[in-house]
């Protein structure tokens, strides 16, 4: 008999629900839920911009050299490049010095963490990443951050473990990003509620992973992480064009995807660039579908989506 099973811990500034079905007994899913969480630490502890010792600060620090990396590092830069190509720089990496220039210094779950300074680094249109088989470069006075495609990154390897030990039926979570494939225990698809982007207690839509296919969900937005700084308000998402935090009337951006890379990358490029951007992509076949909120001229939300389901 199949059982559900879920986790729940707090990691990557934010919280993780991982959620299985298995017949394989109690046995068994703790292994899962061990491997799933030992992935989720190894993967903060390498990439996180808050933590003085991580793979990611240590390659910071040595930006203009060439630097050996693991191999998990390389894969990672290879995907993040290969974004920032794709969206025409428009996601790119290398938005550290700006982040922490606009005031995006502490963890946001614990003030006391303080991310080691780049603030004094630059970024630059030209910036790209030089990855050789063990080793890559970034350009001197830059600084890499990959907040904008590393719980993207982590949910397509976790959702691999999981369909490598045959769990053909899961639903993850990672700070609201998610995938999932399969169905519940009640043999039905999954079903995402989308919240309403001032008043989260509100449900607006709901998504479902159609004939039980695997399914990525990214949510992007200006609404939770900000703040202000020298009397000066700021969000997270850094518009490369100007170096600073966007101003737009787009609140959030909820996108569909095959993958969670391309959902995670994606809903930021459409937060940047505008609806428009969001309606090109599903033309073009990059994403399945999306839902943007945002504040029309009366101050009241506006949703726009299309094929969301």
């Amino acid at each position: 008999m199949e059982f559900r099973y879920q986790k729940k811990l707090d990691c990557l500034g934010s919280q993780a629900f991982l959620t299985i079905i298995t017949d394989q007994g109690n046995n068994f899913k703790d292994e899962i839920f061990k491997e799933l969480i030992n992935k989720i630490n190894v993967f903060e502890n390498a990439f996180s911009r808050f933590l003085s010792q991580s793979e990611l600060t240590k390659f910071n620090e040595l930006a203009g050299k060439k630097t050996k990396i693991s191999p998990e590092f390389r894969d990672i830069l290879i995907v993040t490049k290969k974004m920032s190509e794709l969206t025409n720089n428009i996601f790119t990496p290398f938005i550290l010095p700006s982040l922490q220039k606009a005031g995006y210094i502490t963890s946001w779950t614990n003030k006391d963490v303080i991310s080691p300074d780049f603030k004094n680094r630059i970024n630059s249109p030209d910036f790209s990443i030089n990855i050789g088989s063990d080793w890559a470069e970034i350009p001197k006075d830059s600084a890499l951050d990959l907040g904008g495609i590393g719980k993207g990154y982590l949910l397509d390897q976790l959702s691999d473990f999981l369909k490598s030990k045959k769990i053909d039926n899961y639903w993850l979570s990672l700070g609201g990003d998610i995938i999932c494939d399969g169905q519940d225990i009640n043999n039905k698809p999954w079903c995402i509620n989308c919240s309403d982007a001032i008043d989260t207690n509100l449900t607006i839509d709901s998504i479902e992973n159609t004939n039980g296919r695997k399914l990525a969900i990214a949510t992007s937005g200006v609404t939770k992480r900000k703040g202000f700084r020298n009397n000066k308000a700021w969000n997270h998402i850094i518009d490369p064009k100007t170096n600073e935090p966007i101003a737009s009337n787009i609140l959030t951006v909820t996108v569909t995807a095959n993958n969670a890379v391309t959902a995670d990358v994606m809903a930021k490029y459409i937060l940047i660039e505008g609806l428009s951007k969001a309606k090109q992509l599903i033309e073009d076949g990059q994403i399945n579908g999306f839902l943007v909120q945002s504040l029309d001229f009366s101050s009241k939300i506006e949703v726009v989506k299309d094929n969301i389901n």
